[in-house]
């Protein structure tokens, strides 16, 4: 019955070793040490083709569902539906960062790390209330029916980079990303 629910939170999942990832390449990147910018523009792109054009409609969709078989309010969900529209902005503005790098454009380092920073912040947070709030909610609320007719328009496919057939490109993309972070 949540089928796709526990989808998105696989997602949800694959994302939080990415924000470590990421962790680990700002950590660096604090010190002093370059990090490799086209791989990170390479990683952000990937986020905002998926979780932009994918893992975020299948979120809305889901949303909607509820604020639709509801007569209360649910402020939450008007929350994570901002969020999402900041979210890609964010990312964005970090990506168009690191190319200015790549371009030899000058930027203070100190503002890009924080653009680096606050976009795995708000992204940990946006999953945490996703994951404590707006999932639980769905689990409850909805019928086997609108979770039928939700599998049935889902955006696109599983996750590039962690599915089991998975794009050579993501999955060497992580691998170097994770090299260069030294995680684990």
């Amino acid at each position: 019955m949540t089928e796709l629910l526990d989808r998105l939170h696989q997602d949800h999942w694959n994302l939080s070793h990415v924000l470590l990832v990421f962790d680990s390449l700002l950590d660096r990147f604090h010190e002093g040490t370059d990090p490799d910018y086209e791989l990170m523009s390479e990683m952000l792109k990937y986020l905002e083709s998926y979780a932009d054009q994918i893992h975020h409609p299948s979120e809305e969709d889901i949303f909607d569902r509820l604020r639709a078989r509801s007569n209360e309010s649910h402020p939450v969900l008007d929350l994570l539906t901002k969020q999402h529209e900041l979210l890609g902005q964010l990312n964005r503005r970090f990506r168009q960062s690191l190319e200015g790098i790549m371009h030899e454009a000058v930027l203070r380092r100190d503002e890009v790390e924080v653009q680096g920073r606050e976009l795995v912040k708000t992204l940990r947070e946006h999953l945490n209330v996703e994951e404590e709030e707006a999932f639980p909610l769905a689990r409850e609320r909805l019928s086997k029916r609108d979770w039928d007719e939700l599998r049935q328009n889902l955006p696109g496919p599983n996750d590039p980079m962690f599915s089991d057939a998975a794009h050579a490109r993501f999955r060497s993309l992580l691998k170097h990303l994770m090299d260069q972070a030294e995680v684990v």
